[in-house]
C-alpha cells in the first residue's frame, strides 16, 4: 500500500495485491476450503478514514451548493457510503439519526430495483425517496438521494 498527498490536497492510495504465503491461510480440513484473510490494521485505518473523508466531502459540497436554509445553515442532512447491498461503510458525523433510515432506504431501493420483473440498477441511475413507511425514510420531509457508483460497468 502506497499513499501520498497530491498537489490538490487529495490522498492518492495505491494498493498492491499481497503475494506472500503468510497473508492468506487456507483451511484444507473442510471440503469447502474456507479462506481466512488477515487484515492489515494500517490499511484498515487508512481506508476507514478515507471513506469517512469522502462522506464528509459529500456533506461540504451539499452545504456549499444548497439553496435550502435547512441544509445550508442548519446543516440538517447526513451523508454516507454504503455497500452494493445497502450495508453502511462510512458516515460523516452530520445528523446520525438519519443513518438508520438511510440504510433502510438504500436496502429497500436495491431490493426493489433488483427484484424480478424490474430493470435493475444501471450506470447513471439516481434514486430519490421520501416514503417513511415503504422505503425506510424517517418522515416525509426527509429526502434520500441514492447514487450508485460503478467501476468498469460493475456496481461497487
Amino acid at each position: 500500500c502506497k499513499a501520498f498527498v497530491t498537489t490538490d490536497g487529495d490522498l492518492d492510495i495505491t494498493v498492491q495485491p499481497k503475494k506472500h504465503e503468510d497473508d492468506v491461510h487456507m483451511d484444507t480440513s473442510n471440503e469447502d476450503q474456507k479462506v481466512e484473510i488477515k487484515e492489515d490494521p494500517v490499511q484498515l485505518s487508512i481506508f476507514a478514514h478515507r471513506f469517512m473523508g469522502i462522506a464528509e466531502q459529500m456533506g461540504r459540497t451539499l452545504a456549499r451548493t444548497a439553496i435550502s436554509v435547512n441544509i445550508k445553515e442548519r446543516l440538517d442532512f447526513s451523508c454516507a457510503l454504503f455497500t452494493n447491498d445497502g450495508g453502511l461503510v462510512a458516515n460523516a458525523p452530520h445528523i446520525p439519526v438519519h443513518l438508520g433510515a438511510m440504510q433502510s432506504a438504500v436496502r429497500f431501493q436495491v431490493e426493489y430495483w433488483n427484484s424480478e420483473g424490474r430493470e435493475g440498477i444501471n450506470e447513471g441511475d439516481v434514486f430519490v425517496s421520501n416514503h417513511p413507511q415503504l422505503a425506510g425514510g424517517s418522515h416525509l420531509p426527509d429526502i434520500t438521494v441514492i447514487t450508485p457508483v460503478f467501476h468498469e460497468g460493475k456496481i461497487l
